[in-house]
C-alpha cells in the first residue's frame, strides 16, 4: 500500500514538472530539454544516454531504486542529467551526473 502511494505521489510531481514553464528563464523548468532535444543530444554525440549516466548512479549507489532521469542545462551552461533514486525508507535523493563525462557532480537527499 505504502509503494502505491509513493507512486502515486511520484506520479503527481511528474506531471506537475511536465507543464511548460513560465515565460521566465530562471525557472528550474526552463533549464531542462524536452525529450526530443536531449534524443537529439544523444544521437549528436554531445551527450551520452540516460541509460549510461543511470548505470553509472546505480553503480555508486546500489541500494536506491530508479525514479527519473531528466537532461537540463547547468549553471555554466553544460548539461546534466539529473537522476532521482527513492530510498527503502522513502527519501528521495537527487544525483547530478556530467552529461559529457558521467562524472557525479553531486547528491542531495542522501
Amino acid at each position: 500500500m505504502q509503494n502505491i502511494i509513493i507512486m502515486s505521489v511520484l506520479l503527481a510531481v511528474s506531471m506537475l514538472q511536465a507543464k511548460p514553464a513560465a515565460a521566465d528563464n530562471t525557472s528550474v523548468f526552463a533549464q531542462r530539454l524536452t525529450g526530443e532535444q536531449a534524443r537529439h543530444a544523444c544521437k549528436s554525440g554531445d551527450v551520452m544516454c540516460a541509460k549510461k549516466a543511470l548505470r553509472i548512479v546505480k553503480k555508486r549507489y546500489p541500494n536506491l531504486r530508479h525514479s527519473t532521469t531528466y537532461l537540463k542545462r547547468g549553471a555554466g551552461g553544460q548539461r546534466e542529467y539529473v537522476v532521482k533514486m527513492m530510498s527503502h525508507d522513502g527519501r528521495m535523493v537527487e544525483v547530478r551526473v556530467d552529461a559529457r563525462t558521467g562524472r557525479v557532480l553531486g547528491s542531495r537527499g542522501y
